[in-house]
């Protein structure tokens, strides 16, 4: 028993000392993290609302639109217009939006048409591509007229040629843009005066080129028509169709469930047309300024 009690007090001694030393220690309390995503960060990046997400322009039109879904939604009882109302906010009006294809046919002509105006200035053979393009430059439609006052005030400032050119295509971003950019960086590389009957056979395919692509722009403008025409007659019908009250079997959450379920498949359709009809541009083949 006294042995026990020993070691009792001797474990209590050691305890207090134990104490004492940890009491007096400086204490620093472990700071706590900083939260550095604002909340329902997952959430915002899965809609596409975060920073370089495909809706971060849009950002403002959807919180307008889903304040507006929940307004409506508090009173006709539909909460799934909160979802719906948003969509239809930032869906709508790019399908009403006339494309940018055909302003793409109209560059590509006046391009051409650049071309043409470049080879006169050079067939002569009494100036130099560089001199040629500045005396072009006035003469340049306004769809091109920009990125050639750049690549003519680079070539002015002493920039060599070639990187000058490099970058006139990269601002360009068009395949034909790529196609007179590698002929003129050929013959500022060999300075052989070959590059007019080049420039005359390439002109020649970008006057038949860009005739395609308006033939092909007029048959696509048909499935896009056809687009906003199925969606106007849509929201017609359905408007028409709330004020007799057909609707009113969606009022359950079943019901509102169901309505969501069909509405992501309408737009889900809509969205593939859309796609059918603008195509894919093709892929550029010249590297950018940092990489040549």
């Amino acid at each position: 028993m006294t042995t026990l009690i020993a070691v009792l007090a001797g474990l209590g001694v050691g305890l207090g000392v134990w104490l004492v030393v940890v009491g007096t220690q400086k204490y620093e309390p472990t700071p706590k993290p900083v939260r550095t995503t604002p909340p329902f960060h997952g959430l915002l990046r899965l809609l596409g609302l975060t920073k370089g997400g495909p809706l971060y322009p849009q950002r403002k039109v959807v919180g307008i639109g889903a304040a507006a879904g929940l307004v409506i939604g508090i009173l006709t009882g539909w909460w799934s217009l909160v979802l719906i109302v948003p969509v239809l906010i930032v869906g709508l009006p790019s399908l009403f939006r006339t494309t940018t294809k055909s302003n793409e046919v109209e560059k590509l002509t006046d391009l051409t048409a650049w071309v043409r105006s470049l080879i006169g200035v050079l067939s002569g053979g009494a100036v130099g591509l560089e001199q040629g393009i500045a005396a072009t430059l006035h003469s340049a439609a306004p769809s091109v007229r920009p990125s050639l006052a750049r690549l003519v005030a680079r070539l002015e400032a002493r920039q060599p040629i070639k990187p000058a050119l490099y970058r006139w295509a990269e601002e360009m971003d068009d395949y034909s843009a790529d196609m007179i950019a590698s002929a003129m960086i050929l013959e500022s590389d060999n300075r052989t005066g070959a590059v007019a009957p080049a420039l005359r056979q390439l002109a020649e395919s970008l006057s038949a080129q860009a005739k395609a692509r308006r033939e092909i722009e007029t048959e696509r403008a048909t499935g896009r028509a056809t687009v906003r025409w199925v969606t106007i007659v849509t929201l017609v019908v359905l408007g028409a169709t709330a004020m007799t009250g057909y609707l009113s079997g969606y009022d359950s959450p079943l019901g509102q469930v169901v309505a969501v379920v069909l509405f992501c498949a309408y737009v889900v359709c809509l969205l593939w047309m859309r796609k059918i009809s603008l195509g894919q541009p093709i892929p550029r083949f010249l590297p950018d300024e940092r990489e040549a």
